[in-house]
């Protein structure tokens, strides 16, 4: 029999008949298919049929193609009959090793790394890991050190290695964390092991070394509050949760932690680490999540999938996968990620408000608006009402987003809290878009009472104002904070220009306009008035080029309607209107 070896090498000379057999028809090679864009469904479709019988090779490939286009169950389906034709070859049995701990096989990749050992002398760093996993999975503390001090340095392993065999020790009941000081995760591990062992007077001064660490990042910050919190210190806590809250202020689950501390809440946000199995979960989970951050997906999803096998309850991990999926093309595989969050999870509302998110970016309107209202129904979860009424918003129907904005208020009972503030703002929006224009104004004004400094809340009751005439002056000044805010927006530029253009100041408004063309140059509104300023400057040809290329970008009739008679009379002076990209203008 031919070796495995040999015959890939015959595959690979004789590429075309290989391609052939990869794709099924000839003429498209291997990477002009994986350079392209395929979805999930289309990569199953165009392997489902190919490689039956004994071409090994050609499943070598295809297993290739599937681990890059993130199909892991595939791919471990692929190369599973080629491990069997050459099963003591290494090679063969580390890249299916990887692919079954990557597609949540974990105890088939344990199995597989027992093999390795046995018919690799060298083996490698990820094996042993593997092994390791397998034996703190076991309850085998103490083979699970061994394991671990075999695996070599380098790579990886520089990171992760401190972490394991700080688990490990203390999966034996010794404090033995001196490894773990050189970045914030370590030290926050070192911090979980003291307070496994119960060693509570090395976390302050940990915790203190830790806010030192120059790698320090919102997360961080965040979870060495939850220790404050944990401990009792609430001030220094409640300090380092505004800090991170001003760098992110979208993370409105930060908001309510604040918030509820502030009241006097007795928060249990501090998971207490209760076995080493669930250390070293959350020592692999922060791997992963370094490494997804760093857009390393399959290194990332291989990690993961070991911290959610030592671990079934670490939701996080299901987040990671979840979110991986997604961001490669794989959004049934994501939202089956989220759906198999138990609703007795303190995370199922989120995980399944990202279902909906996925279902909807797929064009399944009305599954996402169904998984919404069951939530709504059955969790009475405010926030997947406020999604729902965003997907409305979207849909552009915009009276059924208000009745549902209104039911959120209703939940609230009539009393929006300021960590909810955006729900003035969408109702706002949606408020002006159907022409109810005094309770649009009210709810805008009411979100930048909260917000004054939100650039596109600034900008949208502004630009809203420019539109009809109305306090042109204060827009003008809120407008230009925008821009202050968000310089290279080609929306609020575009607002700041045509502003000017409202109060007369023709001269004024042509370098803002000519500003949002270059950063916006296909966008017809925006090209429509610069055509108006340079009309109005004396720019005449200009104005014409200008409207020309809005009327070929535009396909809203009321617009080509408007161009078509500026093209043929210039412009009226009258004209007032620009409402045909209100919804652009806030973002």
């Amino acid at each position: 029999m031919k070796s495995f070896t040999t015959v890939l090498v015959l595959c690979l000379i004789g590429a075309a008949g290989a391609y052939m057999v990869l794709y099924g028809q000839s003429g498209q090679g291997l990477h002009d298919r994986a350079a392209s864009s395929q979805s999930g469904a289309a990569l199953e479709a165009s392997l489902q049929d190919s490689f039956v019988g004994t071409n090994f090779p050609g499943r070598y490939l295809s297993t290739r193609f599937a681990q890059r286009h993130h199909d892991w169950a595939r791919a471990g389906a692929f190369i599973a009959p080629v491990l069997d034709n050459d099963p003591e070859n290494a090679v063969l049995l580390k890249r299916a090793m990887v692919l079954a701990m990557g597609a949540g096989e974990a105890e088939r990749a344990i199995a597989l790394a027992e093999r390795v050992k046995r018919t690799d002398e060298e083996e490698n760093a990820l094996s042993r890991l593997f092994l390791a996993i397998g034996d703190f999975k076991s309850g085998h503390y103490k083979e699970a050190e061994e394991a671990i001090h075999k695996m070599p340095a380098g790579g990886l392993s520089d990171f992760i290695l401190p972490l394991l065999r700080g688990w490990a020790a203390a999966a034996l009941g010794r404090n033995e964390t001196g490894d773990l000081t050189g970045n914030t995760v370590h030290l926050y591990h070192a911090i979980l092991i003291a307070d496994f062992l119960d060693k509570t007077g090395y976390i302050e001064k940990l915790l203190r070394q830790a806010e030192r660490a120059p790698d320090l990042g919102p997360e961080d910050m965040e979870r060495i509050g939850d220790i404050y919190t944990h401990i009792g210190n609430t001030d220094k806590a409640l300090a380092l949760y505004n800090e991170v809250l001003g760098m992110r202020p979208e993370n409105m689950a930060l908001a309510d932690k604040i918030a509820r501390l502030e009241r006097g809440e007795k928060l249990e946000i501090f998971v207490r680490i209760k076995t080493p199995e669930q250390g070293v979960a959350e020592a692999l989970y922060d791997m992963a999540r370094i490494l997804a951050q760093d857009y390393s997906d399959e290194s990332a999803r291989v990690f993961a999938q070991m911290a959610l096998y030592l671990d079934p309850q670490h939701t996080k991990d299901r987040f990671l996968i979840a979110h991986i999926a997604a961001r490669n093309g794989r959004n049934a595989e994501a939202i089956k990620a989220y759906q198999a969050i138990p609703a007795e999870d303190v995370n199922y509302a989120e995980a399944r408000r990202m279902a909906a998110t996925l279902l909807y970016e797929q064009g399944q309107v009305e599954e996402a608006l169904a998984v919404l209202d069951d939530l709504a129904r059955t969790q009475e979860d405010v926030d997947a009402l406020i999604q729902t009424g965003d997907i409305y918003r979207t849909e552009e129907r915009f009276k059924e987003a208000i009745d549902v904005y209104n039911r959120a208020e209703e939940k609230m009972k009539g009393n929006i809290p300021p960590d909810y503030w955006h729900l003035y703002y969408v109702r706002g929006m949606s408020y002006e878009r159907i022409g109810a224009w005094d309770k649009a104004e009210a709810d805008l004004k009411t979100a930048l009472k909260f917000q004054p400094d939100h650039p596109y809340l600034l900008n949208y009751l502004g630009y809203s104002w420019t539109d009809r005439g109305q306090n042109l002056e204060e827009a003008l000044e809120m407008i230009e904070k925008a821009v202050s805010l968000r310089p290279d927006d080609g929306y609020i530029t575009d607002s700041l220009g045509w502003v000017l253009f409202r109060l007369g100041h023709y001269e004024e408004a042509v370098p803002s306009l000519e500003q949002a063309v270059e950063l916006m140059p296909y966008d017809p509104v925006v090209n429509d008035h610069l055509g108006d300023a340079y009309w109005q400057v004396g720019r005449r040809l200009e104005a014409r080029f200008q409207w020309r290329r809005a009327r070929n970008y535009s396909d809203d009739e009321a617009l080509l309607k408007t161009i078509d008679q500026k093209l043929d009379d210039g412009l009226d002076a009258s004209r007032a209107d620009s409402t045909l990209h209100k919804e652009a203008h806030s973002q």
